[in-house]
């Protein structure tokens, strides 16, 4: 009769176990649908089997973006040729990153000779981006792209200027 009773215990505590393991994978996946953005911040490694996880589910992976690894490889400002009051701003940009990332929204500032600020725009991508140029094919990497602003500000007044990709 004891043998009986320690069988099923056995098997409740066998099904108590299985069940509390099936809990936790339930629980670990909704977390993960639920937070991958900031799970894939934080443990970047985990990428990987998350693409796996998302085929099997059909949940969306977040696009990997991080504009500081934008780097400026040429920049020039001059007078507008053919505008009055008008600077005209080039750019060549390089997506260190060894993936494609989303075109980034970039900020110029304009500086008079005190490191005042006197003017400023964020531009979105199709702004800054030539016609041709498909942005939903992203920022490859290392490939460059040229960008050219026409920005309203007199020359005299502009001493420096900064580009920041958002």
């Amino acid at each position: 009769m004891q043998t009986i009773t320690e069988h099923s215990t056995r098997k409740r505590q066998f099904a108590f176990g299985v069940s509390a393991l099936l809990s936790c994978i339930v629980l670990l996946g909704q977390y993960t649908w639920f937070h991958s953005v900031d799970m894939l911040q934080h443990f970047p490694d985990l990428r990987p089997g998350m693409e796996v996880f998302c085929q099997h589910t059909g949940c969306q992976m977040p696009v990997r973006r991080d504009p500081t690894r934008i780097r400026i490889i040429e920049r020039d400002v001059r007078a507008h040729p053919k505008y009055e009051n008008a600077l005209l701003v080039s750019a060549r940009l390089v997506n260190t990153l060894p993936y494609t990332q989303p075109f980034p929204h970039m900020q110029f500032m304009l500086f008079n000779v005190n490191g005042q600020i006197i003017a400023a725009r964020t531009f979105d991508p199709k702004e800054y981006l030539d016609s041709e140029t498909d942005i939903t094919t992203g920022m490859r990497s290392d490939k460059p792209i040229q960008v050219v602003l026409g920005i309203l500000a007199q020359e005299e007044a502009a001493a420096n200027f900064e580009f920041t990709f958002l």
